[in-house]
């Protein structure tokens, strides 16, 4: 059985495109475009890995967070945070945040950045922040 992954992502050709480099990664990947379904997704579901747009119609990716920093902080070890928005800033808004990847994605940088979460993998690689 593989691993679960939750893309999370407004933009569908965007969305499209994260969900097939997670898929190759070996992840079975379900995929949202807005907060509210993602939040109720991460809550009931267990991924492996989370991947995170910030800005989304309705509930944004940081409200999310914030959420999730009340109720399941260890949720956020398992969110890669890709925005168009400053990724230094959203590292120590979010500590807790495994990866932060600055758009366009570099598809080898979320590669690596969700292969720390496949079974077996390599936790010591560090944080990624581009």
């Amino acid at each position: 059985m593989l691993p679960k992954a939750l893309v999370v992502e407004d933009d569908s050709a965007t969305r499209e495109a994260l969900r097939k480099i997670v898929r190759d990664e070996g992840f079975e990947v379900d995929a949202v475009a807005e907060g509210e379904s993602a939040l109720q997704l991460i809550l009931t579901q267990r991924y492996a890995v989370v991947v995170l747009d910030i800005v989304l119609p309705g509930m944004s990716g940081a409200e999310v967070m914030e959420e999730l920093l009340e109720t399941s902080p260890d949720i956020l070890e398992s969110i890669v945070v890709v925005t168009g928005l400053d990724v230094a800033e959203i590292r120590k808004l979010y500590p807790g945040v495994r990866d932060a990847l600055g758009k366009p994605v570099f598809p080898s940088r979320l590669r690596k950045a969700v292969r720390r979460f496949l079974p077996g993998a390599d936790e010591a690689s560090g944080i990624i922040v581009a």
